[in-house]
C-alpha cells in the first residue's frame, strides 16, 4: 500500500489511523532502516524527497519513457553500432539520486571489478597475474538482456513496497523502439526476438543507474562463477561485461562449457565470437592492460603512441605535427592528456614521465 507523506511518527496516531497501520508503517520503515536505505513510501514522496516535479515523473513512468532521452550511434570496433540513449536532465537527476542514495549502498560481489568506488580495470587485471593461462569471455549486449522485471525484483528484494519498485524499475529503464532495434547485427536476432517478445523495459546505456543496477542483477552470476572458478582452482573476475578466469589451461578447457550454462541459466548470453582462451607467451591482456609480466602494466602499442606525440609536439610544434600526421580531432590536447592520465593510473612512475613532457609542449591558445 501506499501511504501518507507527513506527519507519520507515532505521536501522529491520532489521525484515526489504525493499530496496523501504524504497525505497518513501523515494520516497513525498520526493514529499509536496517539496510541504511532512505524510507521511500511512494513515488510523490520520492520526488519529494529528490526535488523533483511530481507531474514530470508521473507522466515519465506512464510512457514508454524512451522519448525523455537523447540518442546517438557509437560504432564499434568490430563493425556495427550501439544506441547510447542520454536521459533529459530532470530524469538523469533523479536516476544519480537513485544511485547515490539507494544503489550504492548496496554491495556488489566481491568478484565484480566495474562501476564501484573502490573497483578498476587495474583491481581486475591484478586478480590474474602469474597465471598459466586466461579464459576470456564476453556477455552479449549486457545492458539489452536486462529487463524491467528484473530491476523491480532488485528493488522490491531491497524492501520497497511492490508499487513504488514498478515505478523505479520504470524511472531506471527504457522501452526500445524501431532505431534502437536496427542496431542489432545479424549474429544477434536472436536476443533481439526475445526483448521484442518480452514488450517490457530494458537497462539505458547512458543512464547513470544502468551500470550499478547491472552488477547487482549479477550477483548470483558472480557467486556462482566465483564457485566454480574455486571448484577447479581458477581465478574469477567480472568488469562489467567481460568475464576472465585463469589458471591451469586443462582447468579452463572444463569449465568452459559449464560457464556458458550458468550464464544461459542467469538469462543472460555469450558473445561466443569473442571467447579467447590465452596462454602466457602470447599477447596476454585482461580488460586492455598487460598480465604478462609479474605486475599490470599499459599495452606497449599505446605508450609508443603517445610517446612519439609527445617527441614530436615538443619538437615540431603542435599544429606542425598534427598536420604532418593528418590529425584534424580539434579535442586532440584532452586526448593525449586523457592517455597519459590512464597511463598514470597504472603505472605512476611513467605516467609522471608524461605529465612532465606534456608540460613542456608549447600549446597553441
Amino acid at each position: 500500500m501506499t501511504f501518507p507523506l507527513d506527519n507519520i511518527a507515532p505521536e501522529n496516531a491520532a489521525l484515526s489511523h489504525s493499530k496496523e497501520f501504524w504497525d505497518d508503517i513501523q515494520a516497513y520503515s525498520a526493514k529499509l532502516v536496517g539496510k541504511n536505505l532512505p524510507i521511500i513510501f511512494s513515488l510523490p514522496h520520492l520526488c519529494l524527497l529528490a526535488g523533483v516535479n511530481i507531474a514530470n515523473v508521473i507522466r515519465f513512468c506512464s510512457t514508454n519513457r524512451i522519448a525523455d532521452y537523447k540518442r546517438f550511434k557509437l560504432k564499434k570496433k568490430r563493425g556495427g553500432y550501439r544506441i547510447i540513449l542520454m536521459p533529459n536532465d530532470e530524469i538523469k537527476y533523479l536516476q544519480r539520486w537513485i544511485l547515490i542514495n539507494i544503489l550504492e549502498k548496496i554491495p556488489s560481489h566481491q568478484s565484480c571489478m566495474g562501476f564501484d568506488k573502490t573497483s578498476s580495470i587495474l583491481k581486475n587485471a591484478q586478480q590474474h597475474l602469474k597465471k598459466e593461462a586466461i579464459l576470456k569471455m564476453d556477455l552479449l549486449r549486457f545492458y539489452d538482456s536486462v529487463n524491467e522485471k528484473r530491476i523491480y525484483g532488485i528493488f522490491n528484494h531491497l524492501g520497497f513496497h511492490p508499487n513504488l519498485a514498478v515505478s523505479l524499475a520504470k524511472i531506471c529503464t527504457i522501452v526500445p523502439d524501431d532505431l534502437f532495434y536496427s542496431s542489432f547485427k545479424s549474429s544477434e536476432l536472436d536476443l533481439k526476438a526475445i526483448i521484442i517478445n518480452r514488450q517490457e523495459g530494458i537497462l539505458a546505456q547512458g543512464a547513470p543507474t544502468s551500470p550499478k543496477l547491472s552488477n547487482l542483477i549479477s550477483f548470483r552470476l558472480d557467486k556462482r562463477l566465483t564457485k566454480l572458478a574455486v571448484k577447479h582452482g581458477l581465478q574469477y573476475s567480472r568488469y562489467a561485461d567481460d568475464i576472465t578466469f585463469s589458471g591451469p589451461i586443462e582447468a579452463l578447457k572444463k569449465v568452459k562449457k559449464v560457464a556458458y550454462r550458468i550464464v544461459s541459466e542467469e538469462n543472460l548470453c555469450v558473445n561466443f565470437s569473442k571467447t579467447k582462451l590465452l596462454v602466457r607467451g602470447n599477447p596476454f591482456f585482461v580488460t586492455g592492460l598487460s598480465v604478462n609480466n609479474d605486475v599490470v602494466t599499459v599495452p606497449r602499442k599505446r605508450k609508443i603512441l603517445i610517446e612519439h606525440h609527445l617527441f614530436h609536439c615538443r619538437k615540431n610544434g603542435v599544429e606542425e605535427h598534427m598536420r604532418i600526421c593528418g590529425i584534424a580531432k580539434k579535442n586532440f590536447k584532452d586526448w593525449l592528456l586523457g592517455n597519459i592520465a590512464f597511463v598514470f593510473s597504472v603505472e605512476k612512475d611513467l605516467g609522471q614521465q608524461y605529465f612532465n613532457e606534456f608540460n613542456e609542449i608549447q600549446w597553441p591558445i
